[in-house]
Order: structure tokens, then C-alpha cells, then sequence
């Protein structure tokens, strides 16, 4: 089975290639587009994201967002079912009226911060802002899956208390286990991300053993690159094929709204 990656991102947003690239590019591996939404000034409201999906689906692609939980404006229904997917995702959380980036992280995980531990890693060894921020992120996805419907939880795990170290001493397992507890139920697939390597092993198999689904993300911003990550942790996870979302389309219009608030 091809795995197909639903976590693309195109000069709609930060990524480097147009859609255009993008349509061409699914010769190198099925993939869909999701760019973020919101987005300075090419996605920034409903008339944007509609525009966005048209002009995708005009090349032949799949097309998602990445909706970023805690952030986005709420989009109105008809326009949620007009796209194929929809990725949640925390980049950022606000506590006390202020916003906790994680941005810094994201880059120490990605391996572009340079040599030496996590440059934040003090700041986030406080226990009560740990713990709220891990509160605050089960809420989001809460947040994601009742009132957006997502279909999708992209780079699950990642937040800066996984640049912190071993993932199940920054993540405790009571919170995991929340975490995978809010995902499966809805059916809303929990992505395997190429660009941070999460979620890590032990999860993935906990969400496994739970009968979660999946979905695969490079989160790519520039050329379609391999899987040699995802794949990895595909294999050390022992995760079924079978329960990959496959690229076919996820949303299900008002039945499926109707299914989620209920």
C-alpha cells in the first residue's frame, strides 16, 4: 500500500511551491495540499479557503487545511465539507493572555537550531506550566474535534515539553492516554509526522492497541522528500496499513456533523 501524504503545504502559505508544483508533484508520491489557515494575506477568511479548494481541486488535487487549533476563526459548515480533510494542529498555546510559541521547539525538532539541548529547555522545566500547557493542548483538540470536526490531529505529541527529552517524562501517560481517548471515538486519524518525528513509539502503539487511525504528514514546505522517518516509525510501532487514511476523501458533509456533536 502507497502511503499517502496528507500534510503538504504550498506558497498559499509558508511553504516554497505553488499549487501548480504541487499537482506535478503527486507523480513522486500521492499527496494532498493543507496549508494554514489562518494565513497573513492568501488565507485569511472563508472566501480565501473557498478560492483555495477550487483552485486546488482544478489541478486534480486532494485538498485539506491545517487549522491552527486555539487560532482560526470558525469556518461555517458548507465550507468545512468542501474540502477533502481537515488537519487540527497546536503551534501555540495562550495562557494568563499570553502566547506560549512553540516555534523555537519546532525548530530544535527538526534539527535547524543548530548544535547543543533545547535553547527554552529551562523556561518549560517549570511543573505548573508544563502541566497547563498540556491542559490547555487537550482542550484545543477538544475544541478541534467538537466544533470543527477534524479529521486529522497533525503532529500530535509535539510542543516544547517533547524537545525536552524522553517523550514519556515530558508527556505524561495519563495525558497520552487523554490525548488518544479524544482521537479515537471520532474516528479522527492521528498523524505519523516525517518533519518532527512524533508521535514517538510507545504511543503509537498505545493508540494502536486503542484502534486508532492514522494518517502520514512530511509537512512539507519545499520538494516531496522520502519517508524514511515515517516509515521507521511505522515499523517499530507495528502499525496495520490498513488503518491509514489512504487519501480517499474523509468528509462526509452534514451526516457526518451531525455524527460528531452528537
Amino acid at each position: 500500500m502507497t502511503l499517502f501524504d496528507h500534510h503538504v503545504h504550498t506558497d498559499r502559505s509558508d511553504g516554497r511551491l505553488s499549487l501548480a508544483d504541487r499537482a506535478l508533484s503527486v507523480a513522486v508520491r500521492p499527496h494532498g495540499v493543507s496549508d494554514h489557515f489562518p494565513w497573513r494575506d492568501s488565507l485569511r477568511n472563508e472566501d480565501d479557503v473557498l478560492r483555495y479548494v477550487d483552485d486546488a481541486a482544478r489541478l486534480g488535487l486532494r485538498v485539506g487545511i491545517e487549522y491552527d487549533l486555539g487560532v482560526a476563526p470558525r469556518l461555517r459548515p458548507t465550507t468545512l465539507d468542501a474540502l477533502d480533510y481537515v488537519i487540527g494542529a497546536v503551534h501555540q498555546v495562550h495562557l494568563d493572555g499570553r502566547r506560549i510559541s512553540f516555534d523555537e521547539a519546532g525548530r530544535y525538532m527538526k534539527g535547524l537550531a543548530g548544535p547543543g539541548p533545547f535553547s527554552e529547555a529551562a523556561r518549560f522545566a517549570d511543573p505548573e506550566l508544563r502541566r497547563r500547557i498540556l491542559e490547555r493542548t487537550l482542550e484545543l483538540v477538544r475544541e478541534g474535534v467538537d466544533h470543527v470536526r477534524i479529521d486529522i490531529l497533525g503532529h500530535p505529541t509535539f510542543s516544547p515539553l517533547a524537545a525536552l527529552g524522553a517523550p514519556d517524562e515530558g508527556l505524561p501517560l495519563e495525558w497520552q492516554e487523554r490525548l488518544i481517548a479524544i482521537c479515537v471515538p471520532a474516528k479522527v486519524a492521528i498523524e505519523v509526522n516525517e518533519a518532527y518525528a512524533v508521535p514517538h513509539t510507545a504511543f503509537l502503539v498505545r493508540a494502536r492497541d486503542r484502534g486508532a487511525l492514522f494518517s502520514v504528514g512530511t509537512d512539507s514546505h519545499g520538494e516531496i522528500g522520502p519517508l524514511d522517518r515515517t516509515e521507521g516509525m511505522i515499523r517499530e510501532a507495528g502499525l496495520p496499513r490498513d488503518r491509514f487514511l489512504d487519501g480517499s476523501r474523509v468528509r462526509q458533509a452534514a451526516g457526518r456533523s451531525t455524527a460528531r456533536s452528537s
